[in-house]
């Protein structure tokens, strides 16, 4: 990525990669990298599932 452009190419390679990652328990909402520190080690809030 450049400035504020995406390069699609890269993109579409990436997602069957990261889509392949996923296991199905990951939140819809990403709280960011401190939110388990500050929640007492929870790595998201319930509502954060789907």
């Amino acid at each position: 990525m450049a400035g504020d452009e995406v390069d699609e190419a890269a993109s579409e390679a990436l997602c069957p990669t990261l889509r392949s990652q996923r296991t199905g328990e990951e939140s819809s909402f990403d709280r960011g990298q401190g939110y388990a520190r500050l929640s007492g080690g929870r790595p998201y809030a319930e509502v954060d599932r789907l």
